[in-house]
């Protein structure tokens, strides 16, 4: 494992020699194959040029039909791929018990005979699938087809549900024959996808989330990067500058949101293997923050940017400028404002030997009563940045300091930093307001309405 483990990236094609094969016995086999290959001290791997593996497929599922769930769970020979059409996301429960707390989200698709399907997320894949399906889905009216590969048959109260696990990933409208055939055949049949407001409890996470493990500056820079890697921390501190001596935004793919690479007729996706990939800037924010113990270096990728900024890379690339050490208005106006940076030591630590951390999350340092506002689902926002608290408050707050969170965090995401490594995380952020509707108290609330919201704001942002 600790050999072969760097050397194979998902996605890309490779030959393999020198192998054994034996009869694979596990419970989880993600794939139906009996046999599997295992890597000895000799196999040699050698990943194939582009041209090479052209004809292979990126994608390979094996989906079962709803109705044959049942019989595929109590034969329980293995995980299971499921398509349908997204229809309702169901807010994060967190819980406790005996075993300890947990974190859940159910969320409902259906296939094209009617028959709706729970699909249960945990952890990790609960907390981030909202911000990618928003990211994925803005701006767009057309059916979210949906696929969920790896996972667990469960049977919860005489119904047969899926449930995550560790092998769990989705795709939302990806470019496949069953995707594209799926979508054709919903001509018609409604696109609107309900998400269901929680009833505070996601926010009272979120608070746990911006006040656990807390460490200053000077503390966070004592940290061992071996022993403390993947760990997460929250720091109160102020943003003391930007540098840009590498530019702001970089060039990314429109489908994995990573790094292109550059060629003689334009770019590339080494990700995607897209050989002529749509460029969308996207950020990538050196930023230095400061409290009364020291300074210290902190990466904001993506939609972590997004969600501060309030305002897309693309926006301020297409207002401003295309040059990308030029810093516009809108990220100049972040110098001198607090934060609670929820970060895990980055991977360039390793690279370069010099401590600097990657933000998962971002909160609004505490404040006091009455200068943030409650929305009616719970969930506590701050104002965007250039506005004032005030002009954004509906309510006042009547249990005094709160926490506002601005980002919910991808969980390996689409939003990758551009040396196109994977972070520990998965899924996507959420895009400005995605979880805001202040005065107003709302039963449900569909992807559309988000959409104006959305669109709404990035209007007045840009009058401003």
């Amino acid at each position: 494992m600790n050999k072969f483990a760097k050397l194979l990236v998902e996605g890309h094609s490779y030959m393999i020699k020198k192998f054994q094969v034996s009869r694979q016995v596990r419970k989880f086999n993600a794939v139906p194959n009996k046999q599997s290959i295992f890597f000895t001290s000799w196999t040699a791997v050698e990943e194939l040029s582009a041209d090479l593996a052209t004809n292979l497929p990126h994608y390979f599922f094996n989906f079962v039909d709803f109705e044959d769930l049942d019989h595929k769970g109590r034969k329980g020979d293995g995980l299971v791929d499921v398509i349908g059409q997204l229809t309702t996301i169901h807010p994060v429960v967190r819980s406790s018990d005996l075993n300890g707390s947990s974190v859940r989200r159910s969320v409902e698709i259906r296939d094209l005979s009617d028959q709706v399907l729970p699909v249960t997320l945990w952890g990790e894949h609960a907390t981030s699938f909202e911000d990618e399906f928003l990211i994925e889905t803005i701006g767009n009216d057309e059916p979210v087809v949906i696929i969920f590969a790896g996972m667990q048959v469960k049977a919860f109260f005489g119904a047969t549900t899926c449930a995550s696990g560790s092998a769990t990933k989705w795709y939302i409208n990806i470019d496949t024959p069953e995707v594209n055939a799926f979508r054709a055949s919903l001509e018609g049949r409604g696109s609107e996808v309900v998400l269901l407001p929680g009833d505070g409890g996601a926010a009272a996470g979120a608070i746990d989330d911006a006040t656990s493990n807390r460490k200053s500056i000077s503390e966070l820079l004592s940290l061992d990067p071996h022993d403390n890697n993947d760990v997460r921390f929250t720091c109160d501190a102020k943003i003391k500058e930007i540098d840009v001596t590498n530019g702001w935004w970089y060039k990314g793919c429109s489908k994995c949101k990573r790094g292109l690479k550059p060629t003689f007729e334009g770019f590339e996706c080494t990700n995607c293997d897209e050989m002529k990939p749509v460029v969308i800037p996207s950020y990538k924010l050196n930023v230095v923050i400061e409290d009364n113990t020291g300074r210290a270096k902190i990466f904001l990728f993506g939609g972590v940017a997004e969600q501060v900024v309030r305002r897309t890379a693309a926006d301020l690339v297409e207002e401003s400028s295309s040059n990308q050490i030029l810093l516009p208005a809108s990220l100049r106006s972040l110098v001198g404002r607090r934060y609670v940076f929820q970060v895990v030591i980055s991977e360039q630590t390793f690279r370069t030997g010099q401590l600097c951390f990657q933000a998962r999350r971002v909160f609004m340092a505490p404040t006091g009563a009455g200068e943030q506002s409650r929305c009616a689902s719970g969930d506590v926002r701050g104002p965007p940045a250039g506005s004032s608290a005030a002009g954004s408050s509906g309510k006042e707050t009547e249990d005094g300091p709160t926490l506002t969170e601005v980002v919910l965090d991808p969980e390996g995401g689409p939003t990758t930093p551009p040396d196109g490594k994977n972070s520990s995380t998965k899924g996507k952020e959420v895009p400005p307001g995605a979880n805001e509707e202040s005065g107003s108290a709302l039963g449900k609330r569909s992807r559309s309405a988000r959409k104006e919201l959305f669109t709404s704001k990035k209007e007045k942002a840009s009058a401003d």
